[in-house]
């Protein structure tokens, strides 16, 4: 009989609130966090597209500018100039027209005005010089075009602070919701783990009373062993946890330093680079995302090193950094991609602006993966957990309990034992969900116990004439001839004093025999082989 005595460290929440109702409450609450942060994102993003549409509507206002002072020193509007404004005013009706696109177009109307003024009083000068009315074509560009695109150029000016202005309190938000989320769901967990303490500590305390008849006695220990096992698996459950959490919050901050380097960088990308070399980085971008390979470190050296003797060849400064950073967005060992890029004048920033994009892309796969991750390890938790109280058959998947249980032994399995899974096409069976599980848990348990230095967990699942048939082969030691007829008795075990209770196998076949089903090993050195029948029975 157990006697624990559980020390909560929330002695002060005993409410009667059941776990699935925090359960739920908490799943409310991230949705409507994920809500906010998704709307905050949307806004910031809107917020640095109108920023980097009025810089560019601020570059284009400037060469036209320039285009007319050109014509004006010329005298005259040659072919070349009257292609090149044909051009600025194609470019910049593509720039106005994104930018009409925008949200809070009340902010922009005064920009409407000085634009509209100034493309008029801008083709009145083209006009006189067109003309040859050049004297009148200069005053006006001194004194009203110039006015005219001042103001202009100043409302620009005003919007890209107030756009910036806003993009960064948006992302202040996000992050405060972000982090208000990560304390909910520590919160969260807390509760629930002091939830499923009390129904342990209540478990325990039933034995207390439940010891008296024989039978109940025996439908008690079921429940016992399956707590026990729990007990062994906490250590592992919290590494399955923590693992995930700190490669989020890794993964999260090299993304908002990539991505806040990218946003201050963008502005200087048609500065720096032509629009041959821009073409090329968005087709080095391109590759590297589909690309997304997955590469032992052992192949990143060699590909760096490959990658640095091309680049040495050709002159390249700082090769070994620019190969480090190619070699970690996974392009191809083929130069013709991204070496003209490199080559460019301002190459190795280019290549520093690839990466910081294609690495925001890889950190979020990371991120993907460790939420499904803690998902897996959860849901298989809950599962195991769960308390099938009406005492009624379900029709059950029998392949949805192996890996319930695979999912909560993967810390140690993962570490030197390899698992095959051999699942066939098998119907759904009538019976207890709950105690199959304890049988699947105490059968994978013992394998694992019998390989401690590592070997192969094969697990068979296929049809049989009346059923299902469930085999679990493990390359343990074995377990000795002599004991063979012994292992389903109670309290026998072949563990020394304290290390098991000798109920396990025991309980595993009371708990077939109660599905009409048979449970038989076959055993040698390197190959243990427990058979499981099962019928499909009826409701």
């Amino acid at each position: 009989m157990l006697n624990v005595k559980l020390i909560s460290p929330l002695p002060q929440l005993k409410s009667k609130l059941p776990a699935g109702f925090i359960f739920v409450s908490a799943m409310i609450v991230a949705i409507a966090s994920a809500a906010v942060i998704y709307q905050l994102n949307q806004i910031t993003e809107k917020s640095g597209e109108a920023r980097l549409l009025l810089t560019q509507l601020k570059e284009q206002a400037s060469r036209l500018n320039s285009l007319e002072w050109e014509a004006i020193s010329k005298g005259k509007i040659d072919e070349n100039l009257t292609e090149e404004l044909a051009e600025n005013k194609e470019t910049t009706e593509t720039i106005i027209e994104e930018i009409r696109q925008l949200e809070q177009q009340e902010n922009l109307e005064n920009l409407w005005d000085l634009y509209t003024s100034y493309q008029t009083v801008m083709n009145n000068s083209l006009e006189l010089v067109a003309q040859k009315k050049i004297t009148e074509a200069k005053e006006m560009s001194t004194f009203q075009i110039d006015e005219v695109f001042d103001e202009l150029y100043a409302e620009i000016e005003r919007l890209e602070e107030k756009y910036t202005e806003e993009h960064q309190q948006t992302r202040k938000l996000a992050d405060i919701e972000t982090t208000f989320a990560l304390i909910m769901a520590a919160f969260v967990i807390g509760i629930l783990s002091y939830k499923y303490s009390q129904r342990l500590l209540n478990k325990n305390e039933q034995l207390k009373v439940t010891l008296i008849d024989l039978q109940k006695t025996q439908n008690q220990l079921i429940q016992q062993e399956k707590m026990a096992a729990l007990g062994q698996l906490i250590a592992g459950i919290a590494h399955e946890i923590n693992n995930p959490l700190g490669a989020i919050q890794a993964s999260a901050n090299n993304s908002e330093k990539a991505l806040k380097e990218v946003l201050d960088e963008i502005p200087n990308l048609h500065q720096r680079l032509s629009c041959q070399a821009e073409e090329s980085l968005f087709q080095l971008i391109t590759q590297s995302l589909e690309n997304t390979p997955s590469i032992a470190s052992q192949e990143t050296r060699a590909l760096k090193r490959k990658i640095t003797a091309q680049l040495k060849e050709h002159d390249i400064e700082n090769a070994r950094y620019i190969a480090n950073l190619l070699a970690d967005m996974g392009v191809p060992e083929t130069p013709d991609l991204w070496l003209p890029l490199v080559k460019s004048q301002h190459g190795e920033w280019a290549i520093e602006f690839a990466y910081n994009l294609t690495s925001s892309f890889a950190n979020n796969q990371i991120i993907l993966r460790a939420v499904e991750r803690s998902s897996k390890t959860i849901f298989a938790l809950k599962s195991y957990a769960r308390f099938q109280d009406n005492g009624q058959k379900e029709l059950i998947k029998v392949v949805n309990g192996l890996e319930t249980v695979l999912e909560i032994y993967h810390n140690q399995l993962k570490r030197n034992i390899d698992v095959i899974r051999d699942y066939q096409d098998v119907p759904e069976i009538w019976g207890y969900p709950d105690e199959l599980i304890q049988v699947w848990t105490n059968l994978v348990h013992n394998a694992i116990q019998a390989m401690e230095s590592g070997g192969t967990l094969t697990i068979t699942t296929y049809q049989e004439e009346n059923g299902i048939q469930v085999s679990i082969k493990d390359t343990g030691a074995g377990i000795p001839s002599e004991q063979l007829p012994k292992i389903f008795d109670a309290f026998f075990t072949t563990k020394s004093a304290g290390e098991g209770s000798g109920l396990g196998l025991h309980i595993c076949k009371k708990i077939i025999d109660k599905h009409q089903g048979a449970i038989k090993v076959d055993s040698q050195p390197g190959n243990t082989v427990f058979y499981i029948g099962l019928p499909v029975g009826s409701h």
